[in-house]
């Protein structure tokens, strides 16, 4: 009954962790591109990248860079993309993962400069 109980309780002490592990704003940002810009996922071995051209932001700004959330597993890290003028190329953010453990694009945002 004891390794029951504690089985229980380290499993609510690891669903608490990951909660509050992942930020806010993963949850909001990310899913759509900003106005004016047009987003793409591609897939890349063991991850998957995110580019993003913008040719206008609600904000005056010259340059701007891609930021992707990445996540893998119960990591969770950010990936920045390079500054780009706005209305040339696009800024692109990969996540890169392990050979067991592949990672993904959870959210992104944009920088502006």
């Amino acid at each position: 009954m004891k390794k029951k109980i504690a089985a229980l309780v380290m499993a609510a002490f690891s669903a608490a962790v990951f909660l509050a592990a992942t930020p806010a704003s993963a949850a909001t940002e990310g899913r759509f591109p900003p106005y004016g810009c047009n987003g793409d996922r591609y897939g890349i071995l063991f991850g998957e990248g995110i580019s993003l051209t913008c040719f206008a932001l609600p904000r005056h700004s010259e340059t701007y860079r891609v930021v992707a959330h990445c996540a893998s597993g119960s990591s969770y890290w950010y990936t920045v993309g390079h500054w780009v003028p706005i209305g040339f190329g696009p800024s692109t953010a990969e996540c890169h993962g392990a050979l067991l453990s592949s990672a993904y694009v959870a959210g992104y945002h944009v920088d502006e400069f």
